[in-house]
């Protein structure tokens, strides 16, 4: 028999070491991933075992070392876990979307048939997103005088609609 078998027949045989392990990472039974991370730390004790027996002879400590590893890891596991959501839910998330669905119920008295192409851009990109004038000049082509003028007019016709 190997020592990687014997590592998982003591691990079977230490399941409370690895739950007391479970519990110093905060891993509860009432979550969903649960049983993942035991088998995980089942492994990596099997694992660990291995190397200890080739390293050291003295058994003695071995159950204080393999704790503390299996706690380690199980941190190690959850930070990776948590990186990985928080990189990846933006993605699902759609910041462009959030302004203007925002402005749709606030600006609903605006008849958007009655706006311009450019109106409708400096309604959502300066007034909603914030982009200022003279990046938005820059993008059109336009002067930041002459849309400092549409800018204005289109006040105007949303005051106008929106006593209306």
């Amino acid at each position: 028999m190997n020592e990687m078998e014997l590592g998982f027949k003591d691990a079977l045989q230490n399941q409370r070491l690895i739950h007391g392990a479970l519990k110093r990472a905060h891993i509860y039974t009432t979550r969903v991933d649960y049983e993942d991370y035991f088998q995980e730390a089942m492994i990596n004790y099997a694992q660990t075992y291995q190397q200890y027996v080739q390293d050291n002879g003295d058994m003695t400590k071995f159950h204080k070392f393999v704790f503390q590893k299996l706690t380690w890891r199980l941190i190690d596991m959850l930070r990776q876990e948590k990186r990985y959501f928080d990189f990846h839910s933006l993605e699902e998330f759609d910041f462009q979307r959030v302004p203007e669905d925002l402005s749709e119920n606030k600006l609903d008295f605006v008849d958007f048939s009655e706006l311009t192409e450019i109106d409708h851009d400096i309604l959502q990109k300066h007034f909603i997103e914030g982009v200022p004038l003279v990046i938005l000049a820059k993008r059109y082509n336009h002067t930041t005088r002459a849309l400092r003028y549409r800018r204005d007019s289109l006040l105007k016709k949303l005051r106008h609609m929106s006593e209306h």
